[in-house]
């Protein structure tokens, strides 16, 4: 799956975990960027991802994320 169309589907589950369709994330949008996205929405957009794309994460990997730059990437090299 190309990386836009992983950046999109990203965009797509937070926009409907954080009920904002204004929400625009680019590779460099932080969490703290995001209006509501707390710890407790992290988790939910996290597991909502997995759903979407049928994988798990490791915690460890989750947790050392900076950015939704790094989020793709996980996500893509999850699905690679």
């Amino acid at each position: 799956m190309p990386v836009q169309s992983v950046l999109e589907t990203i965009t797509q589950i937070v926009r409907e975990e954080l009920e904002d369709d204004a929400i625009v994330l680019t590779p460099q949008t932080r969490a703290r960027d995001v209006p509501g996205w707390d710890s407790l929405a992290h988790v939910r957009i996290v597991v909502a991802i997995e759903d979407a794309f049928d994988t798990e994460f490791e915690t460890s990997a989750v947790t050392g994320l900076r950015n939704v730059g790094d989020l793709v990437d996980l996500v893509d090299a999850a699905i690679g």
